[in-house]
């Protein structure tokens, strides 16, 4: 029986591994290639396979494949574990001709049964290497373009890219900043953002998967790209607004010309060159909702809603509450909407609602849900109609003026249990429990205890009280003149003063990347770092933040009596938060926490030196 037992369990254990275990084929390639460069096609299997079979368009040239290899990864939480097997088969292939070519999907076969991958679409264009293609075929382009790399504005550039150039008053758009590079970019630094003059601004925090570098087809040539900051504008006036440039440090990796192969195979030659880069400015026209059909009611939201109206129940006590729901779903400006006006009968009490806003921005449109819970107090009994809830917005698909209706509610009010209070009157609780009032005791009894009585006709005039209340406006205006006077005299020091405040703007910004820490988002963190150490340095020394660099710095503050060994920490403090911003894999907790406590310690002491070498220069 046990024997039994113990072959039935290993069978259903044999069952559902090879449930779960389902097959995946999967082809991947690069999108855009130029004529004549090398790239990989990468067909993936998670089991072993055999008998692969590919159809290549002629217009490739197929130079090496298939090179077979096997990962496989073991995934742990402590309590389980899973492992992850993957093989794969790569081609090196070459573009020959320009055009857009469809990679017909490929068959593979395992276990007894044939499986077939995705499709492919691999535009070629002219590029750089078409006028020497069989030089390119000897070695990949990156390791051609590094060779020769220079930092010239066609080979690197920004973008400001805009999700749409014109709209109407009360949309919104998505402004994304983009790096387009054909040179080996080895990190980025500093930038400066534009004032957004004309719009209400919302930062958009980008995933890892969208900051991750995708190769793009621009003005005929291949370059990858790079998002590094977007957000969310929403205009404030109709007309022509102009989003002013950006500005981006840019550092890129160069080799010098003349290596040997011993130098190129251990890296050696190479130097990091730092430019800046400037996108150009985007005009962004706003036009102005029609005025035909406009209804009295509108609410200025713009997008595509529907709305849904509930209430928690519809027979009740009085003075016992309920909820009243509002829910709105859609795209648009979800995020200026504002909670509607609901019409009851006179003998309920409604108070403020709750507002529960679940709105996310994906591919340039925001959509979500936004609730609008209502408390809702009956206080007499009966049998009443709620009417329907309306709003009126403006809907993009039919460009005119739509009035959403909610539902309408009949609820039944019963009679309360009204408490008896002492005095022999009813009490009745509201929706707060200080606002309590005692039926009964709304008239209350005259006063009659004795009240200090003024003979007729005494005046204010000509009295002590009347003279001081004549000197007392003079006396304010000398102390003012005073004070103020004092106060421009403090603040003529301009370097004292933003010295003074150097250390309170660190600390602000060192506690906003404490919360950016515990919240576990690693490129605020290091955003909240980056700006605290450079800001501290740009009010402490009284220079403007453009003029300071990481070439630079280091010669400011020995100058003004820094030791070389905190020269040393505060460098290496800038360095790892611009190696950690744009690094995948970065941004652990234990590194955070180091990182934070190393910018701290360093800003405290480069605080004491500054503060004695500036107090020894005083006379």
């Amino acid at each position: 029986m046990m024997r039994l037992l113990l072959i039935i369990l290993l069978s259903a254990i044999g069952g559902a591994r090879g449930i779960a275990q389902e097959v995946v084929f999967t082809a991947s390639a690069p999108g855009v290639v130029e004529v004549g460069e090398q790239f990989n096609l990468v067909f993936s299997l998670n089991q072993r396979g055999e008998d692969l079979k590919i159809s290549v368009p002629d217009e490739f040239t197929v130079l090496a494949g298939p090179s077979p290899a096997f990962k496989q990864q073991i995934f742990s939480n402590g309590n389980q574990s899973s492992t992850t097997t993957t093989y794969t088969y790569t081609y090196v292939l070459v573009a020959d001709k320009e055009g857009t070519f469809t990679i017909a999907p490929a068959t593979i076969r395992t276990g007894g049964k044939e499986y077939t991958c995705n499709k492919l679409t691999v535009k070629v264009v002219k590029g750089e290497a078409n006028g020497n293609p069989q030089a390119s075929r000897t070695r990949p382009r990156e390791e051609v373009r590094q060779s020769t790399a220079t930092a010239t504005e066609d080979d690197l550039f920004l973008r400001c890219e805009v999700s749409r150039s014109s709209l109407y008053l009360g949309e919104g758009l998505i402004a994304t900043l983009k790096v387009y590079t054909r040179v080996p970019l080895a990190s980025l630094g500093r930038y400066k953002a534009p004032s957004f003059a004309g719009f209400l601004t919302e930062d958009i925090p980008l995933p890892g998967e969208q900051r991750q570098p995708e190769r793009v087809d621009y003005n005929g040539k291949v370059y990858e790209t790079i998002n590094v900051l977007q957000w969310m504008l929403s205009p404030q006036h109709t007309g022509e607004i102009t989003i002013d440039p950006f500005e981006l440090e840019c550092r890129v990796s160069q080799r010098l010309a003349g290596l040997s192969e011993f130098d190129r195979f251990f890296g050696g030659g190479a130097r990091t060159v730092s430019v800046m880069r400037r996108s150009r400015p985007v005009k962004i026209t706003v036009k102005n909702l029609p005025e035909a059909g406009k209804p009295s009611n509108f609410s200025g939201v713009v997008g595509n809603l529907t709305l849904s109206t509930s209430i928690s129940r519809d027979t009740t006590r009085a003075n016992d509450a309920f909820t009243y729901k509002a829910v709105f779903r859609g795209t648009g400006n979800l995020r200026l909407l504002e909670a509607p006006k609901i019409n009851l009968p006179h003998d309920f009490d409604v108070y403020d609602p709750k507002v529960t806003r679940n709105v996310q921005t994906q591919a340039g449109t925001t959509s979500g849900t936004v609730t609008f819970e209502y408390v809702v107090i009956p206080r007499y009994a009966g049998d009443y109609t709620l009417p329907a809830l309306n709003y009126s917005y403006f809907n993009l698909l039919s460009q005119g003026y739509k009035t959403l209706a909610g539902s309408s509610f009949n609820v039944h009010i019963l009679k309360g249990n009204d408490a008896a209070t002492p005095g022999g009157t009813s009490a009745v609780q509201s929706f707060k429990k200080e606002d309590v009032r005692v039926l009964g005791e709304d008239i209350h009894f005259i006063k009659t205890a004795d009240g200090t009585l003024k003979p007729k006709g005494v005046r204010f005039f000509r009295t002590t009280a009347y003279g001081a209340s004549l000197l007392l406006p003079f006396v304010l205006c000398v102390a003012g003149m005073l004070l103020n006077r004092r106060r421009i005299k403090a603040r003529a020091d301009l370097a004292r003063v933003k010295s003074k405040t150097a250390n309170k703007m660190a600390q602000k910004r060192l506690k906003a990347a404490a919360a950016s820490m515990k919240a576990k988002d690693p490129v605020h963190f290091y955003q909240e770092v980056l700006t605290a150490t450079w800001g501290y340095v740009s009010y402490k020394l009284n220079l403007p933040a453009s003029a300071l660099n990481r070439d630079n710095i280091s010669e400011h503050l020995r100058r003004r009596g820094a030791s070389e060994e905190m020269l040393r920490h505060f460098i290496e403090v800038l360095d790892q938060c611009e190696y950690a911003r744009y690094a995948p894999g970065s941004g652990e907790g234990e590194e955070m926490e180091k990182l934070y406590g190393e910018a701290m310690t360093i800003i405290t002491r480069l605080n004491g030196q500054l503060t004695n070498v500036t107090k020894k220069q005083v006379p």
